[in-house]
């Protein structure tokens, strides 16, 4: 009895919580200016960390963090991408989603805090979304914009500022959308390209520096099966407790 309380116990935690692999692209536009100002739309775009980190969708804030120079660069778009890094400077072109979980659910993700940290230690947060109101469309389009990846998701997903949910401030920018399947090479392209509000925001990737931010799913919403798991566990607690 005990062994079969273990079994439903791990699996509820395996299926009220699946992952998403998280990792970046940026345009090697050799732009100048402030960090997160317009970096222009011209240059190849590079994987950074190819799907090297993961997120856990059950909720919590997480910090996803890239080292450029260091982590190594994949080749994406555009006929001077070459998996090198050229240049000291460019944008943050997309932040890349894979459905890793299988994921077939409508979903909502929350991005805030994103921050580029020069070799010098000096860090600037210039994407908390506090400037913006609420149902602004600012840095990213919505999951569907992009013409690489608007076949992996359904019509309607929406990006906009949300004043409800942040990991710091006020603001956060919130996004819904809804894998068409639960095939797990699903990716989404969440680009910063042309966004009504602080398009293609220039970052750092000179060596030593690194760009980071924040990120969260909704509260995990138990499927159907996981119901049956947890009545299962129930029915087994209260038999224990009558045995003793």
């Amino acid at each position: 009895m005990k062994k079969t309380l273990v079994f439903a116990l791990l699996a509820i935690a395996a299926i009220s919580s699946a992952d998403l692999s998280i990792s970046i692209g940026i345009r090697e536009t050799g732009a100048t200016g402030a960090w997160g100002s317009n970096g222009g739309t011209g240059g190849g775009i590079e994987w950074v960390n190819l799907d090297g980190q993961t997120l856990v969708t059950d909720g919590t804030w997480q910090t996803f963090t890239f080292n450029f120079q260091s982590d190594l660069l994949t080749a994406f778009a555009g006929s001077t991408a070459n998996g090198a890094y050229d240049g000291t400077t460019g944008t943050l072109e997309h932040i890349r989603i894979v459905n890793t979980g299988g994921h077939t659910e409508a979903m909502t993700l929350w991005i805030d805090d994103i921050m580029t940290t020069e070799p010098t230690g000096a860090m600037t947060t210039w994407g908390d979304f506090e400037s913006f109101s609420a149902g602004d469309e600012a840095v990213f389009q919505e999951a569907g914009f992009s013409g690489s990846t608007a076949g992996n998701v359904l019509a309607g997903s929406t990006s906009a500022v949300d004043d409800t949910v942040s990991a710091s401030g006020l603001n956060s920018s919130r996004q819904d959308f809804q894998f068409v399947d639960g095939t797990t090479s699903r990716w989404i392209r969440l680009t910063t390209f042309n966004t009504p509000n602080q398009p293609n925001p220039l970052i750092d990737f000179s060596d030593g520096s690194s760009l980071s931010f924040k990120m969260r799913s909704a509260d995990p919403v138990p499927e159907p099966a996981t119901m049956t798991i947890l009545g299962l566990g129930a029915l087994v607690a209260a038999a224990r407790k009558r045995r003793k």
